[in-house]
């Protein structure tokens, strides 16, 4: 009986193979299924819960984006700007911080149809009902800094203190640097903020498709 089985599970697994074969257009266009999926995404960069902001060391809740060829040379406050090396200067966002929460992305396939032509494509739909939900999203302060050590031929100096690199200073309004009024007191230095709140709505459809020399829009 076992011998018996055995050559039975032998005979059944030859009979089952089969090979892939490639599909083209035409043959997807005959493929029918069901409905696609619906996606959802959450962005939060230093919130909590409550969409408030929630940074333990403020030099790492920044965003420096650094140009090419633009350095100091000199001391400070008579610096002068050069273009081969020196200090390298750093526009910084500070206190960056937001949530964007994307509720709904219907994404399905579809046929899209131009002229005559039909093409496959991929469906994203939107729906105005279920906004993108926009909470506390900006920076507290922009800033222009720069490092505490000097470039040369691209070849930074570097050093072991965290806050000698521009994008890492912290600095902070206290009775020194803003005598007079406290309303900036504790907050990082800089010179304009950005805050956006609000629900972005959302009605359509976007179709995404191959392209190609059979296309009028292609061609």
């Amino acid at each position: 009986m076992k011998k018996i089985l055995c050559c039975a599970l032998l005979a059944f697994s030859g009979a089952s193979h089969a090979a892939l074969e490639a599909m083209d257009n035409n043959d997807l266009s005959t493929v029918e299924a069901q409905a696609g999926a619906d996606l959802s995404w959450e962005l939060r960069l230093n919130q909590d819960s409550s969409y408030q902001y929630n940074c333990t060391v403020l030099s790492y809740c920044h965003l420096g984006m650094s140009f090419n060829n633009r350095y100091l040379t000199g001391t400070a406050p008579n610096w002068t700007p050069s273009s081969t090396g020196g200090q390298k200067l750093w526009l910084v966002f500070k206190g960056l911080q937001g949530t964007i929460n994307i509720q709904k992305v219907g994404l399905d396939g579809a046929d899209l149809t131009y002229g005559t032509t039909v093409k496959p494509a991929i469906q994203l739909s939107y729906t105005a009902d279920q906004p993108i939900l926009i909470r506390n999203f900006g920076y507290g302060s922009l800033a222009i800094e720069y490092d505490n050590f000097n470039t040369t031929g691209g070849v930074e100096a570097g050093s072991a203190t965290a806050t000698d690199y521009g994008y890492l200073k912290n600095t902070t309004y206290n009775s020194t640097n803003a005598p007079g009024s406290n309303f900036d007191w504790g907050r990082e230095t800089g010179f304009t903020g950005l805050m956006m709140n609000g629900n972005l709505a959302m009605q359509g459809t976007v179709k995404i498709f191959s392209c190609d020399s059979s296309h009028p829009r292609c061609s």
